[in-house]
C-alpha cells in the first residue's frame, strides 16, 4: 500500500513538468507562425516595391528614351564648282548635336544655298563662310560677304567664343557660329590686323568677352622692317564697338613682325612681340591701360616678369636678329605653355616660366612649319620637322620636346605646298601622325604632277609607314580631327584653286572647291605598308603587315591635354 501511495506522489513533480514543456512548446509555435506571417508580409512589400520600382523605370523609358547616337558618313565630299578658297579650316559645333562640324570660307558667284553676290547687293564674285554637319557634310549655314578676304578666325569674341571674325574688304564682321547670322559689322579702323585674335575679358561690362586687333604692316629689307608702326584696337564682343582709344604700342627699332598671346600659370595674359632684334613681351594690362583709364583693373600681372620690364613696358625674352617664327607648345597639362623658336639652322624650346632656354636643336632649311604629338609616353608634345633635302626629297624628323634628341627619322619625295604633318592623340598617351609625300621607291617614276600619298605611322611601330595613294591635288588646307569627344577619328582635306592668287583674275579657270572628309581607320585597310628607316626600299614581311594594320586597328582616341 505505501508503494502504491508513494508512486503518485513521485510521479506528480514530473506530470507537472511535462505540462509545463507542453505549455511552452505550444507558445513557441504561435511565435513561429506569427514570424512566418511577418516574414510573408515583408516578402510581398518587397516584391510590391520591385514591381512599382520596373513600371517606374520602364515608364520613363517610353517618355525620356536615350539620345541616338550620331549617324556618320564614314567618308564625304563636298563639291561647289568654279570657286577657288583659302588656308582655312576651323572646327566647332554649330548645330548643338555634340559632333564638330567645319566651316571654311570660299570665293564664288553663287553660293551653295541659292544665294548669289547679286542677290546680297555685293560685287561677284564675293565671299561665302560656309559651315557643313561633320556627320555628312550637308550644309549647316552660309553666309555671304564681301570681298576681298584678309583672314578669318573662328571660336573667339562673343558669348562663350562662339563667333567668327572675318576681316575682309575694309570690315570686321562678327558671325554667330551657329546660325551665320552677323552679330555685328564695323569699318575697320586699323589698316592691317594681324591674326591672332586677342581674346579680352568684359572690359566694357555688357556680359560678353570683348576682343583685340593688332595691327602692322612690316616690309622687311635687308633684316630691317621698316613702315611698322604697331597698333592695337579694342572691340566690344557684343556690338563691335571701340573699347577706349586706339593704343601705340611701344615696340623695339626695327618694328613687330609677329605676334602671340600667351597666359602665365597665374593667369596673367601678355602679348608677345616678335621684331626685329628678338623675342619680347608687353603685359595687355598695360595695353589695357593705354587704351582707357580703368581697363586694367580686369587684368592680371605676373610679377617675376614686371620685375625685368623697360620704362617702355617691353619685356625681354630671348634676344637675336636671326630669330624667323614663334610657336607656342601646347598640350603637355604645364599651365605655363613653352615657345618653339625657330632661327635658319637651329630650332629651341624656350620654357617660359623660368624664362629660360630648355634645349636647342640643330637643323637645316624647314619646308613646313613644325607641327607637334606624342612619340613617346613622357606627357611632353613631341616636335615634328620637315628639312629640305634637295631633289625633291624631304627628311622627316621627331624631335623629343623634353630633351631636343632625335625619335625617329624618314625620307620622303615631296612638292611645293604639301600639306605639313598632324597627329591625333590616343588612350595609349602617344600620337599617330599623318604625312604626306611620295616614296622614296617611287622617285624614279613619279613625275611632280603624280597622286600624292598621304602616309601614317604608329610610335610602336617605328620601322613601317601605311602609304595610301591620294588624288587630292592643291590642297589648300589640312587638319587631323576628333568629330566627337573621345571618339572618331579624321582628317579634312580642302582642296581648290587658291583664292589668294585669283584676286585680280576673278574666278577664270578657277575649277572646283573640293572638302573631303574620311576616317583614319579607313584608310588601313588601302594602305600599303612601306618599310622606312634602316628597312628603307626593303620588302615587308606579310605577317608584319597584319600586325602593324591590327596595331591601327586596336586604336582609340583621346582629346588633347589643354
Amino acid at each position: 500500500m505505501s508503494d502504491s501511495a508513494e508512486r503518485p506522489v513521485e510521479a506528480e513533480p514530473l506530470k507537472g513538468d511535462q505540462v509545463d514543456g507542453v505549455s511552452k512548446d505550444r507558445g513557441a509555435g504561435c511565435g513561429k507562425l506569427g514570424m512566418n506571417k511577418l516574414t510573408g508580409w515583408r516578402t510581398a512589400a518587397f516584391l510590391l516595391s520591385l514591381f512599382l520600382c520596373l513600371i517606374v523605370v520602364f515608364a520613363f523609358s517610353f517618355i525620356l528614351p536615350c539620345p541616338l547616337r550620331p549617324q556618320y558618313l564614314r567618308a564625304w565630299n563636298r563639291t561647289l564648282p568654279n570657286a577657288a578658297t583659302y588656308d582655312f579650316l576651323a572646327m566647332g559645333d554649330a548645330n548643338k548635336d555634340k559632333v564638330q562640324d567645319v566651316f571654311f570660307i570660299y570665293k564664288s558667284s553663287e553660293g551653295s544655298m541659292n544665294h548669289s553676290c547679286s542677290g546680297e547687293g555685293l560685287p561677284s564674285p564675293c565671299l561665302f563662310l560656309l559651315a557643313v554637319d561633320g556627320t555628312n557634310g550637308e550644309t549647316l549655314w552660309e553666309r555671304p560677304l564681301a570681298a576681298e578676304l584678309r583672314w578669318v578666325e573662328c571660336g573667339v569674341g562673343g558669348m562663350k567664343g562662339k563667333t567668327c571674325l572675318v576681316a575682309h574688304a575694309k570690315n570686321f564682321t562678327a558671325l554667330d557660329m551657329h546660325t551665320g547670322v552677323a552679330v555685328w559689322q564695323r569699318l575697320t579702323p586699323v589698316n592691317s590686323g594681324k591674326l591672332p585674335v586677342i581674346i579680352m575679358p568684359d572690359l566694357d561690362k555688357d556680359g560678353i568677352d570683348d576682343i583685340a586687333v593688332l595691327s602692322y604692316n612690316c616690309t622687311i629689307n635687308n633684316n630691317t622692317c621698316s613702315n611698322a608702326m604697331t597698333e592695337m584696337v579694342i572691340f566690344s564682343g557684343k556690338s563691335g564697338d571701340m573699347v577706349g582709344s586706339k593704343v601705340d604700342v611701344e615696340s623695339v627699332l626695327h618694328g613687330t613682325r609677329a605676334h602671340l598671346q600667351l597666359t602665365t600659370a597665374s593667369g596673367a595674359q601678355y602679348i608677345l612681340l616678335h621684331t626685329g632684334t628678338g623675342l619680347y613681351a608687353v603685359g595687355l594690362w598695360r595695353l589695357a591701360k593705354m587704351a582707357g583709364a580703368g581697363l586694367e583693373s580686369y587684368l592680371k600681372k605676373e610679377k617675376s616678369w614686371e620685375e625685368k620690364a623697360a620704362e617702355t613696358g617691353l619685356i625681354p625674352l630671348h634676344e637675336s636678329k636671326s630669330l624667323l617664327k614663334v610657336l607656342l607648345v601646347k598640350g603637355s597639362g604645364d599651365p605655363s605653355p613653352s615657345l618653339l623658336l625657330l632661327t635658319p639652322s637651329t630650332v629651341t624650346l624656350f620654357n617660359t616660366r623660368t624664362r629660360s632656354i630648355s634645349w636647342t636643336a640643330n637643323t637645316s632649311t624647314l619646308l613646313s612649319t613644325p607641327s607637334f604629338g606624342r612619340y613617346n609616353e613622357d606627357d611632353v608634345p613631341d616636335v615634328v620637322l620637315e628639312e629640305d633635302q634637295g631633289n625633291r626629297t624631304k627628311r622627316v624628323l621627331i624631335l623629343d620636346g623634353k630633351t631636343g634628341r632625335e625619335l625617329w627619322r624618314a625620307s620622303l619625295l615631296s612638292w611645293s605646298q604639301s600639306p605639313r604633318p598632324a597627329s591625333v592623340l590616343t588612350l595609349n598617351s602617344y600620337s599617330v601622325f599623318m604625312l604626306w609625300g611620295e616614296s622614296l621607291t617611287h622617285s624614279e617614276t613619279s613625275p611632280a604632277d603624280e597622286e600624292r600619298s598621304s602616309y601614317l605611322l604608329h610610335p610602336r611601330h617605328p620601322q613601317v609607314l601605311l602609304e595610301r595613294s591620294n588624288p587630292t591635288q592643291h590642297i589648300r588646307s589640312f587638319k587631323v580631327v576628333l568629330l566627337e569627344r573621345g571618339r572618331h577619328a579624321c582628317y579634312l582635306v580642302l582642296s581648290g584653286a587658291d583664292g589668294e592668287q585669283m584676286e585680280e583674275a576673278g574666278l577664270a579657270g578657277a575649277g572646283a572647291v573640293v572638302l573631303t572628309k574620311r576616317k583614319i581607320k579607313d584608310d588601313v585597310g588601302e594602305s600599303s605598308v612601306l618599310g622606312v628607316g634602316k628597312a628603307e626600299g626593303e620588302p615587308v614581311p606579310r605577317d608584319e603587315e597584319e600586325l602593324v594594320k591590327e596595331a591601327f586597328h586596336r586604336l582609340r582616341f583621346s582629346d588633347e591635354v589643354k
